[in-house]
């Protein structure tokens, strides 16, 4: 989100890599669901979210939720839909496009898709 110009504004749970980040606020609640992280680009006002996922949590009820508010997301005043960043271990990516594609967001320009090497993603670090 940030190499793309946004500006973070709310941050979920503390992760030891996000430094500065973790002192930022928790996200708002957007029709009952929470982002892990939001930002806004100050030059056009466009709102991004970021969800965070484990193999485990990609394809439930709770992400299916999530995925379809955020990924159907406009700004008012902006014709283009929210960016929707989501970040999973590479080895879930197939899974990921399975949910995405259900929810009619496979292969849209708006969500981009960060394949985390799963040796980065280690339970109980």
């Amino acid at each position: 989100m940030c190499a793309d110009g946004f500006l973070l504004g709310g941050f979920e749970a503390y992760a030891r890599q996000a430094g500065v980040w973790n002192a930022l606020p928790p996200p708002f609640e957007l029709r009952g669901v929470r982002p892990d992280a939001w930002g806004r680009r100050t030059e056009d006002s466009l709102f991004a979210f970021a969800e965070a996922k484990t193999a485990d949590d990609i394809d439930t009820k709770h992400t299916r939720a999530q995925l379809r508010i955020f990924g159907f997301i406009r700004v008012r005043r902006i014709v283009h839909r929210c960016p929707l960043y989501v970040s999973v271990p590479r080895s879930a990516a197939p899974r990921l496009d399975r949910v995405l594609a259900d929810l009619g967001l496979f292969g849209a320009k708006h969500v981009i898709r960060l394949h985390i090497p799963d040796a980065f993603i280690t339970e109980g670090r």
